[in-house]
This record gives C-alpha cells, structure tokens and sequence, in this order.
C-alpha cells in the first residue's frame, strides 16, 4: 500500500468525519456540558465503533447488517434515549459557574459506551464504506498489513476530528462565566443533544 493511497483514503475518512452529523453533535454537546475528557471518551467511542464497521465492510460482510439488523436498531435507540435524556438534564440543570466534578471511570466508560452507541447505531455506515474503500484500496492485494494500516487511519481520522471538535468546543465553553451565560449554555447544549438523538432515532 503506498504513501498516496494512505493519503487519499485518510482524506476521504476525514471528508466523512467533519462532515456535521450526530457523531459530531455529540462530542460538541458532551464537551461543553460535561468537559472535555468525557467528550474525547466520546470520540475514542466513535472511532473504535467506526474500525468494527469498516472491518466488517473489508470482509464482505454486509449481510450482518440485515442478519444482525434488530441488534444495530437497539443500539441506535438505546444511544438516542441516553443523548435525549441528557439533553434534558442540561435544560434542568442549575445555572451555576462552578465547575463540575468529575467522577472519574465510570463517567468516561459512559462517555465511551456512548460514542460506540451513536457509531454502531449506523450501519449504513458499513454500506458506505463497502462502497467507498473498493474506490480506494486494492482489495484483491490486501494483506493483514494493509487491512491494519487502514483501520490504523480510521482510528486517527476519528480521533483526530472528533478530538478536534471536542477540545475547540470546551475552550469556547470557558468564555461563558456569569450565571446567565451558563443558563443559555445549557439550554443550547441540551437542545444539541435532544436535537441529535431524535435525528438518530428517525434516521432509517
């Protein structure tokens, strides 16, 4: 596999990535509510779910998304109640400046289980890239070492982009320090969120 078409599947990978969807809702909306550690949790939920899928899409097994379709569904719904639900509890939450504490593993495991949900609740996302990677990569020539070096790049476009979008929204977060300005946050965040798992939930 060479340097330039490591490159041109990064480029479309990234392409995919910032284009603004509920993956990248979720990480703005986690970062800005809850910090930017649960939200980098987040995105390394995301691009772990995003290696699964494109693996799968490697190996021509597409047919696990219709097999399989009632698991994909469940995910998706479960991930779009847990955004819903906590859309809602930043519209009731207290408007203070004071930061909040963290809680340490357990808020960055549910940070993370939620990116997986919101990656795994697509599994059109199999199908795009089942169509995208044969316009890329030379499936007939790749080798174990070339399956890693592409899961390698879904994993840092992931990172890469979703880290991105969660490190510039919590430092925007830090302009917002009277009580007021904390109120409008909250709502606007938890707007993000609700917004985002209705958008999951109605996507067929």
């Amino acid at each position: 596999m060479t340097l330039a078409v490591i490159s041109t599947c990064a480029l479309a990978l990234f392409l995919a990535a910032v284009t603004p969807g509920p993956a990248m809702f979720a990480v703005i909306s986690t970062s800005i509510s809850r910090g930017v550690g649960p939200a980098l949790a987040c995105g390394f939920g995301i691009a772990l779910s995003d290696m699964v899928l494109v693996s799968v899409a490697l190996a021509g097994l597409t047919v696990i998304a219709q097999t399989f379709g009632w698991l994909f569904l469940a995910i998706k719904y479960a991930g779009a109640g847990y955004l819903i639900f906590l859309g809602y509890r930043m519209w009731r939450a207290a408007a203070t400046v004071e930061a909040e504490v963290a809680s340490g593993e357990r808020r960055w495991m549910r940070s993370l289980a939620l990116g997986a949900a919101i990656g795994f609740g697509n599994p059109k996302a199999i199908l795009f890239h089942a169509s995208l990677m044969p316009l890329i990569l030379d499936l007939e020539s790749l080798d174990r070492f070339g399956i890693g070096t592409v899961l390698a790049v879904v994993f840092a476009v992931n990172v890469v982009t979703m880290g991105g979008y969660a490190l510039l929204s919590a430092a925007s977060s830090r302009w917002f320090r009277t009580t007021r300005a904390v109120r409008a946050l909250n709502r606007v965040a938890g707007s993000a969120m609700i917004a985002t798992g209705l958008a999951i939930a109605a996507r067929s």
